[in-house]
């Protein structure tokens, strides 16, 4: 994923949600864009019914106690 501000490339984890009766479901997480677009093209063939796609940027988290740097999405 292109980060609009800096312009360099970061990290993204793309997830592929269901919602149903205000519940939902998460089907599929990955790191790589066309696998996320191939697993739902496949679920779409199968079951007749789309997905949502939640795309979460990598997170830089300065842990100021423990003086170190984590990175999660």
């Amino acid at each position: 994923m292109l980060d609009v501000r800096t312009g360099e490339q970061i990290e993204a984890l793309y997830k592929m949600v269901e919602i149903t009766g205000g519940k939902r479901v998460d089907k599929f997480s990955t790191t790589d864009i066309s696998r996320a677009l191939r697993f739902h093209r496949w679920y779409v063939k199968r079951y007749k019914r789309g997905l949502y796609m939640e795309i979460l940027p990598k997170k830089k988290i300065y842990d100021w106690r423990e003086k170190k740097v984590n990175y999660e999405f």
